[in-house]
């Protein structure tokens, strides 16, 4: 393939040398040092086995570099716009770079006769690609997709030849088979998603990485307090591939409950005040889950009606346990706006309720058992259905009712 690369800061010339293997690569940037040294044979970055792969592609006549951008688009069948998008003052991104380019590239395609790719590499918040297609991209002979990069410094060339996956969002199915001709070489899964997906991916991919960070500095901080190895304990939470380090509460949906999860975060919040051992981000796990129940009434409410059925009433799927449940929080609060509460839940039946969960449910809602029924159908009249669990309930449902799903 005939490729263009905008933008010679770190993913583009990662990205320039790795292609320039097998393809023809031009890579283009405003800064005459870069392009002098690429054409050098020179690397611009420090960054392993990316000065070999730059001096062998110079060298094969691969790899050359430019400031002219004319040039580049006009002898290549694909561009990929690596530009910067660094912070404002404000934390939001720059796109002056992304929208310059874009520009200028919008402008030679409209010089070539011949079908043209543009890959978007450069992290960008969501709905920026199709405002970008909206503006300069509209009518034209082109394709357009954005492809997140998952290069990490340190490990860049191994990250692209063997990556978790490829994801790629592209405007026409032309695009999708060009993508996949661009990525033959690679050994990995192709993912194909929305435009806004993409984007956000790559963003959200880094603020799990940092979150991921926090919480292992901060468990290292409070092993040492107590003399314990927190490498050590780190080590054994991630040996378990089935819960901790998996899919596994990773999805959105409601909020955590339990007798388990409450009981050791308060538990373990308590040794910290012990120590003195300030953890931010541990310390506000049960704000930000009280922020997800406030979300959900807010939204119930936010139908402005006064009959609600819950479906599903234990802290989660498959258990009667109603201890620490948020969906009991959430027909408390509605039993106090006034409202016209039931209840189903096959798993919550009185008759089984016994020991410590029979005493949860007298003090948390004593006329719960005028609140429960034991078939589906008689919840059904109620203006907005809550989905706590897992029921198949789409046969029963009438157009006119409000369904919130906090499965």
């Amino acid at each position: 393939m005939k490729i263009s690369i905008f933008g010679l800061g770190y993913v583009g010339v990662v990205t320039s040398a790795i292609l320039a293997r097998n393809n023809q690569v031009v890579g283009v940037d405003v800064n005459p040092v870069k392009v002098d040294l690429i054409n050098k044979g020179n690397s611009p970055i420090i960054e392993t086995d990316v000065d070999k792969l730059i001096k062998d592609g110079v060298e094969n006549n691969n790899l050359k570099a430019t400031t002219d951008s004319k040039e580049a688009i006009l002898d290549s069948d694909l561009s990929v716009v690596c530009v910067g998008t660094p912070s404002n003052q404000d934390g939001s991104h720059n796109l002056n770079y992304l929208d310059k380019v874009l520009s200028e590239i919008s402008d030679l395609i409209k010089e070539k006769d011949s079908y043209h790719l543009v890959v978007i590499r450069s992290t960008s918040p969501p709905g920026t690609t199709e405002e970008m297609i909206e503006k300069y991209f509209k009518n034209l002979n082109v394709g357009i997709c954005f492809n997140p990069e998952f290069l990490r410094e340190g490990s860049a060339v191994k990250d692209y030849i063997n990556p978790p996956y490829i994801v790629i969002a592209c405007n026409d199915d032309k695009s999708i088979e060009l993508m996949k001709e661009f990525y033959k070489e690679v050994d990995s899964e192709l993912l194909i998603t929305s435009f806004k997906e993409a984007e956000i991916l790559k963003i959200v991919s880094n603020v799990f990485h940092a979150l991921k960070i926090v919480f292992g500095n901060e468990i290292g901080r409070f092993c040492e307090s107590y003399g314990i190895d927190g490498r050590n304990v780190m080590d054994l939470i991630c040996k378990d591939k089935k819960l901790n380090i998996s899919e596994k509460y990773l999805k959105p949906g409601f909020a955590y409950g339990g007798s388990c999860l409450p009981k050791d975060l308060k538990s373990f919040l308590y040794l910290t005040k012990q120590k003195d051992v300030c953890l931010p981000l541990i310390g506000n796990i049960s704000l930000s889950n009280e922020a997800q129940i406030n979300a959900a009434i807010n939204k119930i409410q936010s139908h402005n009606k006064k009959s609600v059925s819950f479906l599903g009433l234990s802290f989660k799927p498959g258990t009667d346990d109603l201890r620490e449940s948020p969906y009991v929080r959430l027909v408390e609060h509605f039993i106090g706006k006034g409202y016209s509460v039931k209840i189903y839940d096959p798993n919550v039946s009185l008759a089984k309720l016994m020991g410590a969960n029979k005493e949860y449910l007298e003090r948390e809602i004593p006329h719960i058992s005028q609140l429960l029924y034991e078939d589906m159908d008689d919840v059904m009249d109620s203006e907005i259905l809550v989905i706590n669990h897992n029921f198949d309930i789409k046969s029963n449902i009438q157009d006119k009712k409000y369904l919130v799903d906090l499965s």
